[in-house]
């Protein structure tokens, strides 16, 4: 990867002939970032799952525990069709660019990508330039983790993870505070809603506990003693 801070940099080694243009949002990344793996022996989870055409752009990212799902409508700024994975250094350093002013924001980052899995790919934001190298390898099917209905249900989960989606429905700027709804599958996987445009898949934890203890018992006022102690009151 090389990094730049100013708009010049050395030309793109494109070896493929289809070229696509893919528009990003900071916003997005962050909070999709803090789902990524950490020097996962599966190298291919170290990283952001791409994918582009003219119609809309997704993003993805995994651990394996807990996953991230976001989209946006393209407006008319994409082009071709595109898919693969950002390694996380690269997401990093767009994340580290600072913003010349706060409308910047709202900015989206522009990949020009081409169709050479080992080619060179170029992310620019706002004089920011990056060129990266896509991480080779296959990103797990997520729309096969996706519940394809949510039902009250009830399931153990890491707090850690949790606290995750508390950050990224900040970094979404969908809750100042980090709030989002949550519900459960039938099969006990959880899922954090951030925006009709973005949620989180959160994998239930393994426990001995069969069910959790009714709280009925908090409606009702104290239980009368008993008749021996009431007459030896």
């Amino acid at each position: 990867m090389r990094a730049n801070g100013g708009a010049h940099v050395s030309k793109l080694n494109l070896k493929g002939i289809k070229m696509a243009t893919v528009n990003l949002y900071r916003t997005k990344l962050k909070a999709a970032s803090r789902f990524m793996a950490v020097q996962d022996i599966r190298f291919y989870l170290n990283g952001l799952l791409i994918e582009s055409n003219d119609v809309q752009t997704r993003i993805v990212a995994t651990d394996g525990h807990t996953l991230f799902a976001g989209y946006d409508d393209a407006k008319g700024d994409n082009a071709g069709t595109f898919t693969g994975i950002m390694p996380a250094d690269t997401v990093k350093a767009i994340l580290s660019w600072k913003a010349p002013h706060k409308s910047a924001n709202d900015m989206p980052v522009v990949l020009t990508t081409c169709d050479d899995p080992a080619g060179e790919h170029r992310a620019e934001w706002c004089g920011n330039v990056c060129i990266f190298r896509l991480i080779e390898g296959k990103f797990p099917d997520y729309m096969r983790v996706v519940p394809a209905t949510i039902d009250a249900g009830i399931s153990f989960f890491q707090p850690e993870y949790l606290l995750r989606c508390t950050k990224a429905a900040q970094d979404l700027n969908t809750s100042a505070k980090g709030f989002f709804a949550f519900k459960c599958a039938q099969d006990g996987t959880g899922i954090a809603v951030f925006s009709p445009q973005s949620f989180a898949v959160i994998m239930p934890i393994k426990t001995d506990v069969a069910d959790v203890a009714d709280v009925a018992w908090a409606r009702a006022p104290l239980p009368a003693p008993a008749a021996d102690d009431q007459a030896a009151a």
